[in-house]
């Protein structure tokens, strides 16, 4: 996995002589997000902040 990552270049893992895997190294750091894959989603306001009005459900 270390030369793999240093060369930069993929390594094809075989079983019984046939392909089945290839190891790539990765290409960076992804941007951290609270909401895994979910990158587009954002927070709009306060979503901690108690409510103005209570819910229905919460009754």
């Amino acid at each position: 996995m270390d030369d793999v990552s240093r060369s930069g270049e993929a390594l094809v893992i075989t079983k019984n002589g046939q392909p089945v895997a290839e190891l790539h190294p990765c290409r960076g750091t992804r941007r951290a997000s609270p909401f895994g894959l979910h990158l587009a989603t954002r927070l709009d306001g306060d979503v901690v902040a108690p409510l103005d009005e209570p819910w229905d459900v919460l009754q």
